[in-house]
């Protein structure tokens, strides 16, 4: 279904670029702390177990926030909601630098969480109002490529400032990408006229096609970004690549991931976005295959590459996909139910994680991938049809 705002190319232009900026901002938040896990286990004692739950902490606190952006949106409006989720994520994330315990470190990865999926949630929906349906697979391709681009940027970051002693730092460079989101967003986001009604979580959650496209959300990014977090211990406990010297991992991948979201986009609009998320999926799982069964240095990281953009170019369509299922009124509620959903899968995944770390090691991690991608595909395939 059409649900354009009616906008002129240029300004759908700007106010996506900027909705870009924010996700660029936001997902620092979740991806940074893979980077800091290794370090903080001598900084702050850090645990076994406490990795796997600092990674779910965010991500419960990300799926809250997510779920009041309906009841914040339908009082103050969309582009308010996000601009007041950016300033509220600013000053949680400036709290980090007065942290020195491990408790408390998970209550503030809690709170930017909340403030992360309240702002997150109120730009996808943005971003979805402001492009047509036809275009939104371009559209939603580039706001993930801002989210993605915290990747080359953030753990890089992140790394280097643990390794000269000063892991809080990174959050202060968060702090600052966040405000300036927020400023970009008063430029260029408009305020889009409200819908008269508001749309009831019934009524969204009870399509079955949105069910199932929420689902294959889930488990997609459930187990691709928690694979991407616990990868970083892996990587240094078996000497593959030591902690100090993933800056240049992260920078590369990272950057195939900016350019897969960013070039790919527009092509599953041409092809179909169901089409192309299908094909997305079954590579994944070939990707997520391969690496289990433990490939020598070269392969491996050609397959690392093949991964990275792929399971890039398969987010902006697959959310493309699941807004074009519903009225442009239900868009804060959809965008809401999918961040929580895709948070709640994080969270769901990584506790499963914990328990297959200790006893199976990441190879049964990625295991757990693929039988998780393999379901995300038949949730498309089997529940989800472009209309």
């Amino acid at each position: 279904m059409e649900s354009a705002a009616g906008l002129p190319r240029g300004i759908e232009r700007l106010a996506v670029m900027a909705l870009a900026v924010a996700a660029f901002a936001l997902n620092l938040n979740v991806n940074v702390l893979g980077a800091l896990l290794p370090f903080l286990v001598d900084d702050l004692e850090l645990g076994g177990s406490d990795k796997a739950l600092l990674i779910a902490v965010s991500a419960l606190g990300t799926a809250l926030g997510s779920l009041a952006v309906k009841v914040v949106a339908d009082r103050f409006g969309r582009r308010q909601t996000l601009l007041g989720g950016l300033v509220g994520f600013t000053a949680a994330s400036l709290l980090h630098l007065l942290v020195e315990s491990v408790a408390a470190l998970m209550a503030l990865r809690a709170v930017t969480g909340l403030f992360a999926g309240l702002s997150y949630s109120a730009a996808s929906a943005l971003a979805a109002e402001v492009s047509p349906y036809a275009r939104r697979g371009a559209a939603m391709g580039w706001f993930t490529a801002g989210m993605f681009l915290a990747v080359p940027v953030g753990m890089p970051l992140a790394v280097w400032f643990a390794s000269v002693g000063s892991w809080q730092m990174i959050f202060a460079v968060q702090a600052a990408v966040g405000l300036m989101a927020c400023l970009f967003a008063v430029w260029a986001v408009p305020d889009l006229a409200a819908e008269p009604r508001s749309a009831r979580w019934r009524e969204v959650i009870g399509s079955g096609q949105v069910r199932a496209g929420l689902v294959a959300t889930m488990l997609h990014v459930g187990s691709f970004f928690t694979v991407v977090q616990l990868a970083t211990s892996w990587l240094d406990d078996t000497g593959r690549v030591a902690k100090e010297q993933q800056i240049w991992v992260w920078i590369g991948l990272g950057l195939l991931s900016v350019v897969g979201s960013a070039a790919f986009g527009r092509f599953s609009d041409r092809i179909g976005k169901r089409l192309f998320v299908l094909l997305c999926s079954v590579m994944l799982v070939g990707c997520f295959s391969w690496l289990a069964v433990g490939p020598g240095p070269y392969p491996m990281l050609a397959c690392a590459v093949l991964l990275a953009l792929v399971a890039a170019a398969r987010t902006g369509p697959l959310q493309a996909l699941i807004s074009g299922l519903v009225e442009r009124h239900q868009l804060p509620a959809l965008m809401g139910l999918r961040s929580a959903v895709m948070q709640f899968g994080v969270f769901v995944c990584a506790m499963i994680a914990a328990p297959i770390v200790s006893g199976l090691g990441f190879t049964g991690v990625l295991w757990f991938a693929v039988a998780c991608q393999a379901l995300s595909f038949v949730m498309i395939w089997r529940g989800v049809h472009e209309l």
